[in-house]
């Protein structure tokens, strides 16, 4: 089976039930490998197939991106340091990390000159749970739209997007032979 290069996750209601720059105060701390909890006593996990899906993305050599508008990059960085993924913390499975208030366009344009390889828009998939954001499909980008932040991203959304890609990379592919 074929992968694209790049997968692009957005994190607040993507990978986990919440936005981390409004419903989460620090300081956190680990109540386990899986739940962080807040100064209030919020607690919060990763959505439960992120980390099935990471782990199928790194078995077949998929760079992972993290891409985020939040306002608290430092407490979205505490998150995936203290939140783990497959046994390690979940920082150390995301080959780049681009945040700011910039749009989604330029968070992956900018990740992408991060790589030493060559890597086209239309190699990369982007899953966000904001619709404003399909706009990278402008760009030749994928778009995965996370539609129920109580659910996020899960194998359904996953595979039925690895699909979408597939399909369109074989007609692209077409194209150029």
């Amino acid at each position: 089976m074929e992968y694209p290069k790049v997968v692009v996750f957005d994190l607040d209601y993507t990978l986990w039930p919440c936005w981390c720059d409004t419903h989460i105060s620090p300081p956190l701390r680990s109540k386990s490998t899986d739940v962080v909890v807040d100064k209030y006593g919020y607690e919060l996990s990763f959505y439960k197939d992120v980390g099935d899906i990471f782990q199928d993305l790194q078995a077949n050599g998929v760079l992972i991106v993290s891409a985020s508008r939040t306002c608290a990059p430092a407490v979205a960085k505490k998150l995936l340091k203290l939140l783990h993924l497959n046994g390690e913390p979940a920082i150390n499975h995301l080959d780049h990390m681009e945040w700011g208030t910039h749009s989604k366009k330029k968070h992956i344009a900018r990740a992408l000159e991060q790589f030493e390889e060559d890597i086209k828009f239309e190699d990369v998939i982007l899953f966000d749970d904001e619709v404003r954001n399909k706009d990278v499909e402008s760009i030749g980008c994928l778009f995965a739209h996370i539609s129920n932040e109580k659910v996020g991203l899960n194998k359904i959304i996953y595979e039925r997007a690895l699909g979408e890609w597939r399909k369109k990379n074989k007609k692209r592919t077409k194209k150029s032979n």
